[in-house]
C-alpha cells in the first residue's frame, strides 16, 4: 500500500509503525511530498494513465481540490459517525489530526489579566504598535468567513492603521521573535510553535480572541486505488479510537468525538476551521490582504 502524504517523516513513521504492528501483512510504502507539491503529482500522473496512490494525506485545502478533481474515492468509514460534519467531506475524506491557531504574547510584557479577549479587542489604542502578524490568504480569509465579508474587510483595514509589525516568516520563527521581545503578541501563531517554546522556559504564553482558526489535515483512499482495501483499513485505523490514541501520542490535535474532552488545553474551545472552498478565491483573499496591510 502506498500513502502520498504531506505529514513530516517522523510522525508519518510512528502513525505507519503502529499500523504495521496490528497489520503485519500489509507493507506499507510512504511518498513524502509538500502540501502544494502533492496535489500537482497526483493530478500529473493522473493525467499520464498512471494510479500509483492508495491514501492520500493533505490539508483541507488540498483535499478539496482532490476531490473536486475526482481524485478521491467514496468510501465511508465504519468510524465516520464520531466526527463533526465540519472536519469531513463525508465519504471522501476525514480530520485526522489538525493544528490550532492561537494568540501568542511575551509574558514579560503583557500580564494576564491585560490580554484582549475577543477579535475586536485587538483596535483598542493600546495595542498601537505592539502586535505582529504575518497576514495570509488563510487567515484573512477566516476572519472574513467569521465576521462576514463586509464587516470583516472594515476589520482588517482598522486593523491595518495601529502600525503593525508585518512579518511573513514561520510561525516558529515568529515566536522566537516574541519570546525575544520584538513584539508584545503575535495575533496568528499556531499552538505547537507555542508550546514548545513555553515548555522550554521561554516567556511566551497563548491566548485565544473567541473562535479559534484550526486548519485540518485528512486522509482519504485514492481513486482506482491499486490496493483499496488495504486502503480503507488503513483509512479505519487512522480514524479509530486506537489510531487517534496514536495521534494524540505524537503531540497532534484530534477532533474525534469520544477522544476530544481528553484534550484538556482545547476541550473548552469553539474550533472553526476554514471552509475548504475558499480555496476557488484564495489569489483575491491574497491581493485584498497585500492591500491593506502594505500600506
Amino acid at each position: 500500500m502506498v500513502i502520498y502524504g504531506s505529514m513530516n517523516l517522523r510522525d508519518a513513521n510512528v502513525l505507519i509503525g503502529k499500523f504495521r504492528e496490528k497489520y503485519p501483512f500489509i507493507d506499507v510504502k510512504l511518498n513524502r511530498l509538500t502540501s502544494d507539491k502533492l496535489y500537482a503529482r497526483v493530478i500529473s500522473e493522473t493525467r499520464a494513465g498512471k494510479f500509483l496512490a492508495d491514501i492520500l494525506e493533505n490539508n483541507a485545502l488540498g483535499l478539496y481540490f482532490m476531490k473536486k478533481s475526482g481524485l478521491l474515492a467514496y468510501y465511508l468509514s465504519s468510524e465516520d459517525r464520531f466526527y463533526p460534519k465540519d472536519f469531513k467531506d463525508q465519504g471522501y475524506w476525514t480530520t485526522s489530526n489538525m493544528n490550532l491557531h492561537v494568540t501568542s504574547y511575551n509574558t514579560r510584557r503583557v500580564a494576564r489579566d491585560q490580554l484582549p479577549k475577543k477579535w475586536e479587542d485587538l483596535l483598542y489604542p493600546a495595542w498601537k504598535g505592539k502586535m505582529m502578524l504575518n497576514p495570509s490568504e488563510q487567515w484573512f480569509s477566516w476572519i472574513l468567513q467569521i465576521m462576514g465579508k463586509e464587516k470583516g474587510l472594515k476589520y482588517m483595514r482598522e486593523l491595518s492603521q495601529l502600525n503593525l509589525t508585518i512579518r511573513s516568516e514561520s510561525a516558529a520563527m515568529r515566536v522566537d521573535l516574541i519570546a525575544a521581545g520584538e513584539a508584545a503578541l503575535d495575533i496568528d501563531s499556531t499552538y505547537g510553535a507555542v508550546n514548545l517554546l513555553k515548555k522550554r522556559g521561554a516567556p511566551i504564553d497563548w491566548t485565544t480572541l473567541g473562535p479559534v482558526l484550526v486548519n485540518l489535515t485528512g486522509h482519504g483512499v485514492a481513486v482506482r486505488a491499486p490496493h483499496p482495501n488495504a486502503a480503507k483499513l488503513f483509512v479505519d485505523f487512522i480514524l479509530s479510537q486506537e489510531g487517534q490514541g496514536h495521534v494524540l501520542s505524537i503531540d497532534r490535535w484530534i477532533i474525534r468525538s469520544d477522544l476530544f474532552p481528553e484534550q484538556a488545553a482545547i476541550k473548552d474551545l469553539k474550533l472553526i476551521p476554514v471552509n475548504p472552498a475558499l480555496g476557488e478565491n484564495m489569489e483575491y483573499y491574497a491581493r485584498q490582504s497585500r492591500e491593506i496591510f502594505s500600506k
